[in-house]
């Protein structure tokens, strides 16, 4: 999903909201889209190359990790939920939001 289309997204899901709702967000959404703009997009020749293995296949696995993001997240999922949280929230730079911020 681009940038903009989550942008999108976020705007149609808050807006029919009550207006103090999503404002008690603002920090973080825009901490997080500091961080989202700074991601860069890696090569996909290891991504296709994943998907026409699994396509001419006899006999296809049931999942296919494409590049290390993907086995990354893969670890993540299986940390406990506290960890992960704490992982996940320090990578985006969360920590640093005050909450409740309005």
């Amino acid at each position: 999903m681009s940038e903009k289309s989550a942008d999108a997204a976020a705007k149609a899901a808050t807006g029919s909201a009550d207006p103090h709702l999503p404002a008690l967000y603002a920090h973080h959404r825009a901490a997080f889209a500091e961080v989202m703009a700074r991601q860069k997009n890696g090569p996909v020749d290891r991504v296709v190359k994943t998907i026409v293995a699994a396509v001419e296949t006899r006999r296809p696995k049931r999942r296919y990790v494409a590049g290390s993001d993907a086995r990354a997240l893969g670890m993540i999922s299986r940390l406990p939920a506290g960890l992960r949280e704490r992982l996940i929230t320090s990578s985006f730079k969360l920590s640093k939001v005050p909450s409740g911020a309005a």
